[in-house]
């Protein structure tokens, strides 16, 4: 590999979304670690915010200033996430697919890296993802349903990879120190208004009777996260977790006995940590992630009031158990993280 290279990185950084912010360090470091060697320029929403907490040249999502960036940089690299899907918008779709063939056409080398793909909901949406898909040098999944997708959209076997979460290769996590017995993550979702209620009021429910006052409701993208927990706080006592850095979110998981989240990265991070948790599956993508392992630990955003305590009871009561566990799923996860940037490195 050529040294002092230059590289474009997307994704959805600068909004203030825990996961995407843990991907983009994650990313970093390994890339560190594992000898990609390059000097990153990162599209963000908040070009300052990105620049102070992550140390690199950020630049906004315009596209004369991605025009002038793709003219200094070697290899473009679409960075974890989901980017190919048309739930968040189709202007979102069509942003990243046309970056994406820009950046071939102009003669980059251009990687998806770690990526879940979907929804893609419109006839329009399948046809740019295959376009982007197909316009790239590599292409790895962090899941074997993203992957399958890929594959029914005609994209050649030759290009794909499935591997892990980039955020399984951060080593930073801090040390457990529960203080409160349950923490809940909740995100905004498209599901029927009769689905979410039902969910608060069966969470609602069950806090009431084990965890009332016990709680520290977790917004892992704020000013997102929050009106969802709101809804559940009107119905149960709990203390707000409200943190200015994205890394202060791993610290506060840490103090929780039990997790019960439904974003991703929430549920990742609770497994680096060895926190018990229940994940609320609101996106095939996780159980795609987490089902074979921890298949027991899901529920679907529909389940009956009393799912949620029969998972709880059905936990092990041995914590060194639930150690053994997270550990042989994370030990596994790591590797595949890890080979992300050995096929990246062959590309470079």
């Amino acid at each position: 590999m050529r040294a002092a290279i230059n590289g474009l990185i997307f994704g959805y950084f600068g909004a203030g979304n825990f996961g995407d912010e843990w991907t983009l360090a994650a990313f970093l470091k390994g890339c560190r670690q594992h000898g990609c060697a390059f000097t990153p320029f990162v599209l963000s929403r908040n070009p300052a915010a990105t620049a102070n907490d992550h140390a690199v040249t950020a630049i906004p999502r315009q596209w004369r200033a991605v025009s002038m960036a793709l003219s200094r940089c070697e290899c473009v690299i679409g960075c974890g996430g989901s980017l190919l899907q048309d739930a968040t918008s189709l202007r979102s779709l069509i942003f990243y697919c046309t970056l994406i063939v820009m950046a071939r056409q102009f003669g980059k080398r251009t990687v998806l890296l770690a990526q879940g793909l979907g929804p893609l909901r419109r006839p329009m949406s399948r046809a740019l993802a295959r376009w982007a898909l197909r316009s790239c040098h590599l292409v790895t999944f962090r899941d074997t349903v993203s992957r399958q997708l890929a594959e029914r959209l005609g994209v050649p076997a030759s290009l794909i990879r499935v591997t892990a979460d980039l955020t399984f290769v951060w080593d930073e996590v801090p040390s457990r120190r529960p203080r409160f017995s349950l923490g809940v993550n909740l995100r905004p979702v498209k599901a029927p208004e009769a689905t979410l209620r039902r969910l608060v009021e069966a969470l609602a429910q069950w806090i009431q009777m084990f965890w009332d006052g016990q709680v520290l409701f977790l917004p892992l993208h704020h000013g997102v996260d929050d009106a969802a927990l709101t809804d559940l706080a009107q119905h149960c006592r709990g203390t707000w977790w409200r943190r200015p850095h994205w890394q202060d979110n791993l610290d506060g998981i840490a103090q929780v006995q039990l997790l019960v989240g439904m974003r991703l990265h929430g549920l990742i991070a609770a497994c680096l940590l060895s926190v018990p948790f229940i994940g609320l599956n609101y996106d095939p993508k996780v159980a795609g992630i987490f089902g074979d392992a921890f298949a027991d630990r899901l529920l679907p955003l529909n389940f009956a009031p009393d799912a949620i305590a029969a998972v709880q009871r059905a936990a092990p009561e041995d914590p060194s158990r639930w150690q053994e566990r997270t550990t042989a799923f994370v030990t596994d996860q790591k590797r595949k993280a890890a080979y992300n940037f050995e096929l990246l490195r062959g590309v470079l």
